[in-house]
């Protein structure tokens, strides 16, 4: 510990917070959840499905040039209609996240990360269930000079308890974020 405090106390150029929110996909959503055929009556089981995306926002603190340590929060609401009553879900992810800044330069950022945590899942059914998420992020990239950048990252979540229960599966694959350093 030590070490890490000495090498960021050498290094005063380094921005060491960074604060960001962004929105990502829901390719696994939409593949997921669709329209149910329809049944020999003619109605559908399931329909009218709306996604909102991955809605997200962390915070990251530079402990190096090359290691970063933060917490991320991840939304997304998926809805649809069963017969006339709605069903409206949601999943809440919270996860602790390292990041690997490989590359820095004055405008670029190169990384990459892992985060493991907690998905709560929920519904106006009034059930919750919790299971383990993951984020993999194999390639991000930040761009921009100063206090404000963006980013567009490959990263991602799966959760699932068991193999019956898979709530995301490499959901949020491709994101974009406005991020603010100091």
């Amino acid at each position: 510990m030590a070490v890490l405090c000495q090498a960021a106390a050498q290094n005063t150029s380094l921005k060491r917070h960074q604060v960001r929110i962004g929105w990502g996909d829901m390719l696994f959503e939409t593949l997921a959840f669709h329209n149910s055929p329809s049944r020999l009556d003619g109605t559908v089981k399931t329909r009218d499905y709306r996604y909102t995306g991955h809605i997200f926002a962390d915070y990251r603190y530079q402990l190096s040039k090359l290691i970063g340590l933060g917490v991320q929060t991840d939304f997304q609401g998926i809805f649809w209609k069963e017969g006339t009553a709605p069903s409206d879900n949601y999943d809440l992810s919270i996860l602790p996240t390292i990041r690997f800044t490989y590359f820095r330069s004055e405008w670029v950022e190169l990384y990459a990360g892992a985060a493991v945590g907690l998905m709560l899942a929920f519904d106006n059914a009034h059930r919750l269930e919790a299971a383990p998420v993951v984020c993999l992020n194999p390639f991000g990239v930040q761009f921009g000079k100063g206090a404000w950048t963006g980013s567009a990252e490959i990263a991602p979540l799966t959760a699932l308890s068991g193999s019956n229960k898979i709530y995301m599966l490499g959901s949020r694959i491709f994101s974009l974020s406005i991020n603010y350093r100091w």
